[in-house]
């Protein structure tokens, strides 16, 4: 726990901007009124009425917002010379081409809903390939172009390694968390959201039980989760730190905050905070296993908490 604490302290006395961070505060502070204020990603962005490849350019248009809004004012301030380099622009759009399509891949739908298959067995996959499809598009696109470019600097594929990663301070946070979940636990709205797959109103399918089916669900879910990690900590935060330096963090958490804004206001305005805490681990440690430990940790553990705090009510 010290060391974790010791990474944020350093990076703060080393690399803390206060034009910078007033900038970046305003901007996320406008964008989040403006998007839960007019609901503006449901509205404009992810309309469910809408083409594929418009809601490809859409979450296209919209994320590169997100990001060069602070990139691009953040080299100024900080007098870095990553804007004149071409591997930041390769970079940046290849990455942002990858969360795009993850945001923007909606034709699993289409494919699942033309297959003969009653409802029961169309909800299972909906939720199935919805969780898997950050595999399918994110994944892909990252590993080819870590083979194709990064391979030969970067010997691990961006922070999957558990070389000097050390899991007892990020289980001493989760252990410190525990409280605060065990008591979110209780709160109606809890159950309402967690888990994300319950049990108890699926009906069994494909010849599998319901907790095999749980348990399928589970294990896309929490590949979800590397994902995430992956992406902003592991892509943005790392991959990006060849060309950026110690800059490559404070872009990365206006694009997560982004990714939040069909969650509640208080958990899009937290990802900033955390993914800040994430992302400092990831740059000194070029690992995203501690993220991954944390990230994966809390959902797990939500989960378990919803299941039992449901069975205790029957």
């Amino acid at each position: 726990m010290k060391k974790i604490v010791g990474y944020l302290k350093d990076y703060v006395r080393e690399h803390f901007h206060w034009g910078l961070y007033l900038y970046t505060a305003i901007f996320l502070g406008m964008a989040i009124y403006l998007n839960y204020a007019f609901k503006f990603e449901k509205t404009y962005i992810n309309m469910i009425q809408q083409s594929h490849s418009r809601r490809l350019i859409a979450y296209g248009l919209f994320y590169s917002f997100a990001y060069f809004a602070i990139a691009i004012p953040q080299a100024y301030f900080t007098k870095s010379d990553y804007l004149s380099k071409r591997a930041f622009w390769v970079r940046s759009i290849v990455f942002l081409l990858a969360i795009c399509l993850f945001r923007g891949f909606w034709q699993y739908r289409d494919w699942i809903s033309a297959l003969n298959t009653n409802p029961f067995e169309q909800i299972f996959l909906f939720k199935v390939i919805g969780r898997a499809k950050s595999l399918l598009t994110t994944l892909i696109v990252l590993f080819i172009f870590w083979w194709w470019v990064d391979r030969s600097q970067m010997k691990h594929f961006y922070g999957l390694t558990t070389r000097g990663f050390s899991p007892n301070p990020y289980l001493l946070m989760l252990l410190i968390m525990l409280p605060f979940l065990i008591w979110a636990s209780f709160q109606p709205a809890f159950l309402k959201m967690y888990p994300q797959f319950k049990p108890w109103v699926m009906k069994p399918v494909f010849g599998l039980t319901i907790w095999q089916m749980f348990g399928i669900y589970e294990v896309v879910y929490s590949a979800d989760f590397v994902m995430v990690e992956l992406f902003f900590r592991g892509a943005l935060v790392i991959g990006l730190a060849s060309v950026m330096k110690n800059h490559s963090i404070v872009p990365m958490i206006v694009l997560y905050c982004f990714l939040h804004f069909e969650k509640p206001m208080a958990e899009a305005i937290g990802s900033a905070f955390g993914g800040y805490i994430l992302g400092v681990i990831a740059l000194r440690t070029s690992s995203i296993f501690g993220g991954v430990c944390i990230h994966l940790g809390v959902a797990l553990l939500m989960d378990a908490l919803a299941i039992i705090q449901y069975f205790n009510n029957q």
